[in-house]
């Protein structure tokens, strides 16, 4: 995460020359730290560029280029028991800083109460963020609610390829996890994909997502609840 404006980066980096924080040299091409690992420290990145990068349904996919004064890996110094979301690595010889929460306490001890009272506060409400943050999005259920607010707008048509391509970005996941959601929709009926040429339905053409179910997303709500239902009832 760069850190805001110039001034703020200069007063950083006085506070680290005037600490105690143990600066760590990364050759390039050399690993930070790996999606997966634990992890309970974070790094100011002062020289050179570093690559954040993560597995998203099998393929590599880059988050972020970093430059300095940036920090990363800061989610280790609010969770306990942190394995790490993604991997670092440096794309040119890098010079960082490591930070641990040891040192993230030390400094609210050293403010003034009003400040640590603040302080708290933030961290507080970071670390419950940063949990949220983490849960794993429902992707069925975000499809879902996309298309139902495609319908409700009067769109109830929508070009397949472009939609498929749109919702992997949205859901970080891969256009062929998308396209077996989809396929549900059809098996149960909410959704139809066809092909259509110049007249109608044909076999070369466009293919296309037509939204039959009105109302989706309470159909599929309340389709969950009754399979949920017959299922406690079996």
């Amino acid at each position: 995460m760069p850190l805001p404006g110039s001034r703020d980066s200069s007063v950083v980096m006085k506070r680290v020359s005037q600490g105690s924080f143990l600066q760590r040299t990364v050759l390039k091409h050399n690993v930070v730290f790996s999606e997966g690992s634990k992890g309970d420290e974070a790094y100011l990145l002062v020289e050179g560029k570093v690559e954040i990068s993560g597995n998203v349904d099998g393929r590599k996919k880059v988050f972020a280029v970093l430059k300095p004064v940036s920090i990363f890996g800061e989610m280790a110094l609010f969770l306990e028991s942190h394995s790490r979301t993604a991997t670092a690595i440096a794309l040119e010889d890098s010079k960082v800083v490591v930070l641990n929460g040891d040192d993230l306490d030390g400094y609210i001890q050293t403010a003034p109460p009003a400040i640590q009272a603040i302080l708290n506060v933030m961290v507080t409400r970071l670390k419950n963020t940063t949990k949220k943050a983490l849960r794993a999005p429902n992707v069925p259920m975000g499809i879902v609610r996309v298309l139902d607010l495609f319908a409700a707008n009067g769109q109830s048509e929508l070009l397949y390829d472009s939609a498929v391509r749109q919702l992997a970005d949205v859901f970080v996941c891969a256009p062929a996890t998308i396209e077996g959601y989809l396929q549900g929709l059809v098996g149960q009926r909410h959704i139809s994909i066809e092909t259509t040429g110049a007249d109608g339905p044909a076999t070369t053409g466009r293919r296309v997502i037509r939204i039959i179910t009105p109302h989706l997303l309470q159909a599929v709500l309340l389709g969950g609840k009754d399979q949920a239902g017959a299922e406690q009832h079996a």
